[in-house]
């Protein structure tokens, strides 16, 4: 019996997955979610053909390349929108409804709670992105993609359906009214993506320089177009996924060789998204607490302790990513190369 209590599923987690999944609004999105992904796949390989470069001359490495972008990108953006809309109610709809006390009754801790909501709305996430994998097989039909590139371009989306999925978790906690964390939920999610890209464009514009890296490191599709400009698609590091990701100053001033030795993005990215998540969900276990809420033990202590020398050395890493990268670069990866271009 206790190993039997030991290896037993998180019941909040049990509970809502098969709320989630007994009515038909999940399998309506599931459907709608394919069969846009579908049409837009289609959309851009048709677009690939009629683009004058390859007019007359298809080219299916160009083709795979695109068509790996362009879903990637249309997944990324799914995830970052969706997420947090499923995991900003999760808490203040039960304190709404007025259950959150029965929960809190319960043997359950609060950090078993917040565990449980995380992984039943990760885990639908992880199903819709699991389902398009048919659609992104096609990719390797074409060619210029790797199952490498496929692996990092996963775990960024993945990484950024838990860490944004966490933001809406915390304010969820925090708040206790379902507006509220919804609205600062898709605040800060805006800023991510979209105060990033203004900060970045307009401290470029005031110094008349390139800006720094730093300043994209929280910024998904920053990272996500650090992995794409590996493969080479869209120009490489030199081109417009190379811009998006930060490597505009080298792709100028700097020499080929040296640049594909620069650290990519999604590196700094992945290690902010694990810390950041890992803070949120200590505060949010805080919030979720009926009584006692700010009394720390010696193991809480430890694990605050940790946090912020983990939060320490990213932003070390972060702002002197510069010198970081020379001191300990990266191997040059080699793109994939067009059949027709090989002797």
């Amino acid at each position: 019996m206790k190993l039997y209590h030991h290896i037993s599923p998180n019941p909040i987690m049990v509970k809502e997955f098969r709320s989630r999944m007994r009515g038909w609004r999940a399998f309506a999105m599931l459907t709608i979610y394919l069969i846009f992904l579908a049409l837009f796949s289609y959309g851009i390989y048709r677009l690939v053909l009629l683009s004058p470069p390859y007019s007359g001359m298809p080219l299916s490495p160009f083709i795979g390349q695109a068509l790996y972008a362009a879903i990637v990108n249309l997944s990324l953006f799914f995830v970052a929108f969706l997420t947090p809309a499923l995991t900003a109610t999760a808490i203040s709809s039960e304190h709404e409804r007025l259950t959150l006390e029965m929960l809190q009754a319960t043997p359950l801790a609060s950090h078993s709670i917040l565990f449980g909501k995380l992984i039943s709305t990760a885990g639908y996430i992880f199903l819709l992105l699991f389902a398009a994998v048919p659609v992104l097989s096609l990719v390797f039909i074409f060619g210029g993609v790797d199952v490498l590139d496929l692996f990092l371009s996963a775990l960024v989306i993945w990484a950024t359906a838990v860490t944004f999925g966490m933001i809406g978790l915390f304010f969820s906690a925090w708040r206790k009214r379902t507006i509220q964390a919804i609205v600062l939920t898709y605040l800060v999610i805006l800023i991510f993506i979209i105060g990033t890209y203004f900060v970045y464009i307009f401290s470029g514009v005031i110094t008349q320089d390139f800006p720094s890296r730093a300043v994209l490191v929280i910024n998904p599709f920053s990272a996500l177009a650090s992995v794409l400009a590996r493969t080479g698609s869209q120009g490489g590091v030199s081109g417009l996924f190379g811009i998006l990701a930060g490597w505009g100053a080298w792709a100028v001033n700097g020499d080929p060789t040296q640049i594909e030795s620069i650290r990519p993005l999604w590196h700094y990215t992945l290690a902010f998204d694990l810390v950041l998540s890992t803070g949120l969900y200590l505060l949010a276990t805080q919030f979720v607490k009926p009584i006692r809420r700010w009394q720390f033990g010696r193991q809480t202590v430890i694990v605050v302790i940790v946090i912020i020398i983990l939060y320490g050395v990213l932003g070390a890493g972060i702002f002197y990513q510069d010198a970081y990268d020379f001191v300990y670069p990266v191997s040059p990866q080699p793109t994939p190369t067009p059949v027709m271009f090989i002797n």
